[in-house]
């Protein structure tokens, strides 16, 4: 595999499981990354995503507008470059195509959700806000400023990943995660920055991904919107052949 994709973006993060916790208790693992996935998901989300994909050592820009609606349905549309403008990508569950105005749709297999989606950087699942499953095994160290994760994955886990580290801040905020190789080596790093609140969430809205072979992605999320109201039939080839007809 020549690229490993990073979870973000969705803006990427970790769930693990479920835990109801009373406050004063001492969180462990499991329960630091639920917290850290509940300030990614919502009931549904819409944002606009700036990529600067560095690969190869050239640099190219796509902004993307991205509908999710529970863990099932997502809908990404290019609004740039303008060649691309109004492609885009349909998940239905485990089901995935690509529409394009010039050719129609095309259905993808369902592995194709986690490749990159420009050769480097995020994946479908990453900025459709996917999570990993519970295929791992997850200890946490108490640091100075937060908590330092890591994840091992099951042995028979359909995960190309040997082991994950994770930084994360006392308020439960995504800093660093780092993705390595059955060897060890470090296949891809992200780092979150520029954190904002909206409502009662708290996360970085700027992912910076660097893979081992030197490519970088700079991914920018702009207006962010949780649980707002989209309807089902909303994700669908119907609209973005609507938006074609525009």
């Amino acid at each position: 595999m020549n690229r490993i994709t990073v979870w973000t973006t969705l803006l990427v993060i970790v769930l693990i499981g479920f835990f109801a916790i009373a406050q004063e208790e001492a969180l462990d693992a499991e329960a630091i990354l639920d917290r850290v996935n509940s300030a990614w998901q919502g009931d549904s989300f819409h944002a606009v995503l700036s990529l600067e994909v560095t690969l190869g050592g050239q640099t190219k820009s796509h902004v993307l507008e991205v509908w999710t609606l529970g863990e099932e349905l997502a809908l990404i549309r290019v609004l740039e470059p303008e060649i691309d403008f109004n492609s885009g990508y349909l998940q239905l569950g485990d089901n995935l195509w690509y529409y394009s105005p010039s050719v129609g749709s095309i259905k993808l297999p369902a592995v194709a959700l986690g490749d990159a989606l420009f050769g480097a950087g995020p994946s479908l699942d990453d900025l459709s806000h996917g999570t990993l499953s519970d295929d791992y095994d997850a200890a946490v160290e108490v640091t100075e400023t937060g908590y330092f994760l890591t994840l091992i994955p099951h042995l028979d886990a359909p995960v190309v990943y040997g082991k994950l580290e994770i930084w994360v801040s006392a308020d439960y905020v995504m800093e660093k995660l780092v993705y390595y190789n059955q060897r060890e080596g470090v296949l891809q790093t992200a780092d979150f920055l520029d954190v904002i609140e909206v409502g009662k969430r708290t996360f970085p809205t700027t992912i910076v991904i660097e893979d081992a072979f030197g490519d970088r992605t700079t991914q920018r999320i702009e207006n962010p919107e949780f649980d707002i109201e989209i309807e089902p039939s909303f994700f669908s080839l119907d609209t973005f052949e609507a938006w074609g007809d525009d």
